[in-house]
């Protein structure tokens, strides 16, 4: 093959490469709020931090949470016992109205004041005020915890997780009006629906993301399987972007385009790589010619 086609080949490939390399995660800043120690004793935090490159502030009570959490990309909530407050719960929810990730830990009957403070913040941020976290006693079924198999974003990328189980005991039941939200339960009769998950587009405000596992239990000793659960969800909750209002419900608004670039939408990696595929074979064949 002639060396100007092969430099060429080189130099579309790398620009494929490149596209595509553009949606890979980066190091996150995540505030941590520990209260229990269960996260940093059960290897969360050495998988975030070692594992995933993550900055870690590890903080042990809502009472130090900054009022301002702009600073970070996820707020981690390792509590399930405290009632932190209407206050924090409104600096959490200016956070995901901000572009943040939250992650708000539920549990069983035992900690139904976090249930109804997490729940408090769910119920604002997507406008379903007929959910209930907790107060359903504890679960009748004893079955493990199973990643269901819809095809959305926190069950496949970017691992497929779907059907695959986690540990866990005792969880509380999560009731919510769409079960599309509904990413993992109990696949037994009498389960529970045990995971929740709102993308930027779920939420009213059309920014941020939000997250509940109703047992802290399952992040007590990680399994790789659940590693690569947590590396999803992970990735999930950094995509919180803001989105100018109405964006979420009509991507194909003009003020919604591309920035710079109006009533024209930012193509996909996979997109740019086929095009620069397209002009190299292209070119040979102007080339031959």
């Amino acid at each position: 093959m002639n060396k100007k086609i092969v430099k060429g080949v080189r130099s579309l490939l790398l620009a494929g490469a490149l596209a595509v390399s553009s949606n890979v995660t980066t190091a996150a800043e995540i505030l941590v709020v520990d209260e229990g120690g269960r996260l940093s004793g059960g290897g969360w935090t050495t998988l975030f931090q070692d594992t995933f490159g993550d900055t870690l502030t590890v903080i042990s009570s809502w009472g130090s949470a900054p009022t301002d959490m702009s600073a970070y990309d996820v707020v981690w909530d390792g509590g399930f016992s405290s009632n932190p407050g209407a206050t924090v719960a409104q600096n959490v929810i200016d956070f995901v109205n901000g572009g943040g990730g939250f992650y708000g830990q539920t549990e069983r009957p035992c900690c139904e004041t976090h249930n109804a403070w997490v729940q408090s913040i769910f119920m604002e941020l997507t406008g379903d005020t007929a959910m209930q976290f907790g107060g359903a006693g504890d679960s009748p079924s004893g079955a493990t915890g199973t990643f269901l198999t819809p095809d959305t974003t926190i069950l496949i990328e970017p691992n497929d997780i779907r059907s695959t189980t986690f540990d866990i005991s005792a969880p509380g039941q999560l009731f919510v009006s769409d079960p599309s939200k509904v990413f993992a339960a109990q696949v037994a009769d009498n389960g529970f629906n045990i995971g929740v998950a709102y993308a930027t587009s779920d939420l009213v405000n059309n920014a941020g993301r939000i997250v509940t596992i109703s047992d802290i239990d399952w992040l007590s000793g990680i399994s790789d399987d659940e590693a690569r659960a947590l590396e999803n969800i992970r990735s999930f909750l950094l995509a919180g972007e803001s989105l100018p209002p109405g964006c979420g419900q009509n991507p194909n608004l003009p003020e919604c385009q591309n920035p710079g670039e109006p009533g024209i939408p930012m193509p996909e990696p996979s997109t740019l790589a086929a095009l620069a595929l397209g002009l190299l074979g292209f070119r040979m064949v102007k080339r031959r010619k």
